[in-house]
């Protein structure tokens, strides 16, 4: 399930039923022809896979430190 808010993907992150997360990192091309990061945040909830897509670096940064510390995260 896409989640399209950060303060939503946090919350969700917090929930006791989340365990782990999975963050991958891919360098893509914007129309104008530039590279960006774009992250994607993944968290696995008792139902469904959530999925946070950010396109701004330091947005991402932030995020990443924001993540409980009692999840498993996975960098890929």
């Amino acid at each position: 399930r896409e989640i399209k808010d950060i303060k939503k993907f946090v919350e969700l992150s917090r929930r006791s039923d989340v365990k782990s997360a999975s963050i991958k990192s891919n360098k893509k091309v914007n129309a104008a022809g530039k590279v960006f990061k774009e992250t994607k945040f993944k968290i696995r909830g008792a139902r469904y896979l959530y999925t946070l897509t950010v396109a701004d670096a330091e947005k991402a940064s932030k995020l990443t430190q924001t993540l409980p510390t009692t999840l498993k995260i996975t960098e890929l």
